[in-house]
């Protein structure tokens, strides 16, 4: 089995936690621009969207080149321990480097990976809440194009209105 040499080794796995510390702040800024987007979508602020895409799409950039870094890490890194393509990951790299430092970034490695799981999980809510906001808007609109029956409408205020205005009014329905 082919050992780096400790500089070696040194180094790269120093270079390793740089860029998973890196991936680890881009995630934290991630979270927080989902954090952004959930609260313009319960204040339907569809003005702030545009600022909030273009945030999030700069941070994934972001991440893509970090994830590129990382990739080229652990290339070096598995082809410095003969390793099969199929194992290089980081589990399996730091693994192969062993001490207590390779510990230390899997413990970083660890952290970083149940953000990102949280990251995803807050992504899929702020999905269903846009999904729940296009049925209700949709459901509204249809309701706009039947006949209302007098009586059966509310106004824009809240109150009981006999007359329909189109695109103002929603149906009580109990």
């Amino acid at each position: 089995m082919g050992r780096f040499s400790i500089v070696n080794a040194s180094i790269s796995l120093d270079q390793l936690t740089q860029v998973l510390d890196r991936e680890s702040d881009q995630c934290d800024r991630l979270a927080h621009n989902i954090v952004h987007e959930r609260d313009a979508i319960k204040r339907m602020a569809l003005s702030e969207f545009l600022s909030i895409n273009q945030s999030r799409i700069a941070i994934l950039e972001s991440l893509h080149q970090l994830k590129s870094e990382r990739d080229t890490l652990l290339d070096h890194f598995a082809q410095a321990y003969h390793m099969p393509p199929s194992s290089r990951t980081v589990p399996d790299i730091l693994q192969r480097a062993e001490g207590p430092q390779a510990r230390t970034i899997l413990r970083q490695y660890e952290e970083l990976a149940e953000k990102v799981r949280a990251v995803k999980q807050d992504i899929a809510v702020n999905q269903v809440l846009i999904n729940n906001v296009q049925s209700f808007l949709l459901r509204a609109m249809e309701v706009h194009r039947q006949s209302l029956p007098a009586g059966d409408l509310y106004s824009e205020s809240g109150g009981r209105q006999q007359h329909s205005m189109p695109a103002a009014v929603i149906r009580r329905q109990g």
